[in-house]
């Protein structure tokens, strides 16, 4: 990630840098239905939702790059 994090802040956009993050809603609702689960499955889930979250910062920092970028008149139309 560190090479597409150097390509972006030199203004070079990944053809996929606004792919849609958000699971769908099927999956959402499956993940709603209780079940009894072990331990194991349980922190692999736990980890499944702490790399959801690193990927929504990283979206998030370039969102705020890409707006810096559109503020300070850098990106052209």
């Amino acid at each position: 990630m560190d090479y597409e994090r150097m390509l972006f802040e030199k203004g070079c956009f990944l053809a996929d840098w606004n792919d849609d993050i958000v699971p769908e809603r099927k999956e959402m609702q499956a993940q709603r239905v209780h079940q009894d689960k072990d331990l194991d499955t349980l922190l692999s889930e736990l980890n499944e939702i702490k790399q959801h979250i690193e990927d929504v910062r990283q979206r998030k920092w370039e969102l705020e790059k890409s707006l810096m970028f559109h503020n300070n008149g850098i990106v052209k139309d």
